[in-house]
């Protein structure tokens, strides 16, 4: 399951990275194409939204008393 995490955040990246670049949508101003800084923090916070999810199902089943599963998740 932790394989289909990893391939849909390449996608998503790859995505957005396609549109930026080769559609050229987005913000046109006179900044730089690529902010190299910030980087590392968007691909983790896609990778988190998008991806993150693969992990509930085996948390769920790997839970001893599954009934509790949603406390965890507000957790």
């Amino acid at each position: 399951m932790l394989v289909g995490g990893v391939i849909s955040t390449m996608v998503v990246v790859l995505s957005l990275f396609w549109v930026g670049l080769v559609d050229q949508v987005g913000v046109h101003s006179q900044r730089t194409l690529l902010n190299l800084g910030t980087l590392p923090v968007a691909i983790g916070l896609y990778g988190f939204c998008y991806s993150g999810h693969v992990m509930f199902p085996s948390i769920y089943s790997s839970m001893a008393q599954s009934s509790n599963f949603p406390t965890v998740l507000l957790t």
